[in-house]
């Protein structure tokens, strides 16, 4: 099981803070990634706003990543 430290929204417009949650285990065809750098978009943001009508939170922004596989 691996933790995740990330930064996560708790609703629409809010500032993003520190956020801690667990992953469960893997599947089998799912690898564990240590992210060196993460990009945010302008989708992210949109998302960050719920622009969308679908944004989950909490929710934390960011899917352009670089890292390796551990």
């Amino acid at each position: 099981m691996s933790t995740v430290h990330a930064y996560a929204a708790e609703s629409a417009g809010a500032e993003l803070k520190p956020f801690t949650y667990d992953l469960g285990t893997l599947g089998s065809e799912e690898v564990d990634i240590k992210v060196h750098y993460c990009g945010i978009c302008h989708s992210d943001l949109s998302m960050l706003n719920n622009e969308w009508g679908m944004t989950q939170y909490p929710f934390v922004p960011g899917h352009e990543v670089v890292g390796e596989i551990i």
